[in-house]
């Protein structure tokens, strides 16, 4: 009886600890928060063959745009479209190509998609 009143009283201090403790430390987005953003892009890229510096060198460009313009801020088309130019120049000519068809495949099949989704159901038959 002693030893049920003891762990008892144990697991009823470890609750009360528990949020106190998970409120100190710092809260944190989990890393895949805004993860499916990046990977769409980088999926991009991905049967452009780029060699491991011009993966890398894509990568810091955004990384770099991504800290120059935080999720939230106020869209600046300019500067989209200085990234897209210095991306472009780390493309070789048939990589830029490949680039064209990959956005235009994901075009048709985001418009598909959408297209899908807004498709008003079907009238259903009421009783008389």
């Amino acid at each position: 009886m002693k030893l049920q009143a003891t762990v008892l009283a144990g697991l009823l201090a470890a609750s009360f600890a528990l949020p106190a403790l998970a409120q100190d430390q710092p809260q944190q987005a989990p890393p895949s928060q805004f993860q499916p953003h990046r990977d769409r892009m980088m999926r991009m890229f991905e049967n452009l063959n780029l060699s491991d510096q011009q993966k890398q060198q894509i990568k810091t460009l955004m990384d770099n745009y991504r800290q120059a313009h935080p999720r939230g801020s106020t869209p600046d088309p300019d500067a989209r479209k200085q990234l897209r130019d210095q991306i472009d120049a780390v493309l070789t000519p048939a990589q830029r190509t490949q680039l064209k068809a990959n956005e235009e495949q994901f075009r048709a099949r985001y418009q598909q998609r959408n297209d899908t989704m807004n498709v008003p159901p079907a009238p259903t038959a009421t009783p008389n």
